[in-house]
């Protein structure tokens, strides 16, 4: 652990310093998204399936990936496909912000761009006894599903963008020193790290501008396109994606299958999220605050030690994992809002007795 606060420390300290212009510029460029957003037609409207109460600036996704794309034009020719994929699936998610699209578009654009990523693999990472046509199939599904899952996570005040930041530093300490991964893959999560700090400044509760799907796309296309590419050096990296990344495909993939088995429309706005209904409980602010320390806390730590004792990573995965899995379960997602169990309804009955107090 002693490692680790090291690192924190160089990370948010340190580095700061260095990676300062990042930040500043992305505050310049959220701060004027927030006045113009509005004349762009960026204007997150309320519904009855909404948290927010009053309209609220959307895309504030353009900044991060505008930020990230152009600094690093330099590496363009060493994965045209990851950057061709960001502009498509960035583009894509700014029209969806400013008029939804429908389905199948989106999941066209989705296909091809996690198909050039996948296709153009130097390397596949040996899985004993999986062919290498099966191991790329399974990647493109994960990827198209990955996509939807950070999509789909971006419901509430801080989650997506402060996800991205804490995920970011947890990928950069388990790739230091152990994993060997192209210039560009450091340099990406580096930036994410600061221009989502900056983010967090306009997004945190109550939000002053969203992300959007601009946003929510594509940084699911880029964890997922960053992993992919640290394939080529080993499949050690599998492990740590399932343990950092845990809350949102745990979450996402309880709640979507749960939908499906009941019929509902899996694409279509709604609020069966377990990160949904602990923010209805306890606030924005506070769900987001705990599943941020949780990733810096537990699971990046978690994430290194698989990596670092390769014969143990199935276990410690799992040991990892698990607590997330629980935490999830009890808010029971996937279930109508009005269907609590017992947890649920206990916490209700905290909460309303603490506000009747105060």
């Amino acid at each position: 652990m002693i490692e680790y606060f090291n690192f924190l420390t160089e990370i948010y300290i340190i580095n700061f310093v260095k990676y300062f212009g990042y930040f500043f510029i992305c505050v310049v460029f959220l701060f004027s998204l927030c006045k113009y957003a509005p004349l762009l037609g960026l204007v997150d409207i309320p519904n009855n399936r909404s948290f927010h109460l009053i309209p609220t600036p959307v895309g504030g996704g353009i900044a991060i990936v505008l930020i990230i794309i152009l600094s690093n034009i330099q590496f363009f020719r060493s994965c045209p496909e990851f950057f061709a994929g960001s502009a498509l699936i960035s583009i894509l998610g700014l029209i969806d912000d400013r008029k939804p699209l429908p389905v199948l578009p989106r999941i066209i654009g989705q296909c091809l761009v996690v198909g050039a990523i996948v296709v153009f693999l130097p390397v596949v990472a040996p899985i004993k006894g999986v062919p290498a046509f099966l191991v790329k199939i399974i990647l493109f599904v994960a990827g198209v599903w990955f996509i939807n899952v950070y999509n789909f996570m971006d419901g509430i005040d801080g989650l997506a963008g402060g996800y991205a930041n804490a995920a970011s530093v947890g990928f950069l300490f388990c790739i230091s020193n152990l994993i060997k991964v192209e210039p560009w893959n450091l340099s990406v999560y580096n930036q994410i790290i600061y221009v989502t700090l900056a983010f967090l400044i306009f997004n945190w509760s109550p939000a002053k501008i969203f992300m959007g799907d601009t946003g929510s796309t594509f940084l699911g296309f880029t964890f997922f396109s960053l992993g992919a590419r640290a394939l080529i050096y080993g499949n050690y990296i599998i492990y740590s994606f399932i343990i950092i990344m845990s809350f949102f495909w745990i979450d996402a993939t309880i709640t979507i299958t749960r939908r499906f088995l009941n019929k509902a429309r899996i694409f279509s706005g709604h609020k069966e999220h377990a990160f949904h209904k602990a923010a209805a409980l306890f606030g924005h602010w506070r769900v987001s605050a705990f599943i941020i320390l949780v990733t810096l806390l537990w699971l990046n730590p978690m994430a290194r030690y698989a990596v670092k004792n390769i014969d143990l990573a199935l276990p410690v995965t799992v040991l990892a994992v698990l607590p997330v899995f629980f935490c999830i379960i009890l808010f029971n997602p996937g279930s109508p809002v009005e269907s609590s169990n017992f947890i649920i309804t206990y916490l209700k009955n905290k909460v309303l007795k603490i506000n009747n107090i105060t």
